[in-house]
């Protein structure tokens, strides 16, 4: 089994903005880290039809932090995830694709 690997995704600005508008991840052996730079911290919400493909639908971005995604929950399908990114002043509609 392979150890397992977090996907970065950068929060780079207050709107919700990201450096990837999706990330692929293997859905036995990674997981997305959020990280905030500077003053731009988020919220990151999973609320689309299709829920959420790990444990928790809403992650806590802090300023001049990180958090990860856990692993994905074994009900999750191999499809895109749609989330929402919720910055100080804006919004952002990034993915996630689960791969088998």
């Amino acid at each position: 089994m392979r150890p397992t690997v977090s996907q970065d995704v950068q929060i780079t600005g207050d709107a919700g903005q990201v450096d990837q508008d999706s990330v692929r991840i293997s859905r036995d052996t990674d997981e997305v880290t959020w990280t905030a730079h500077g003053a731009h911290k988020a919220i990151v919400v999973f609320a689309s039809p299709d829920g959420s493909p790990f444990h928790d639908a809403v992650f806590q971005v802090p300023a001049n932090g990180s958090v990860s995604s856990g692993p994905v929950k074994s009900s999750a399908l191999n499809q895109p995830y749609k989330y929402t990114v919720v910055g100080q002043i804006g919004v952002n509609d990034p993915i996630v694709i689960i791969d088998s």
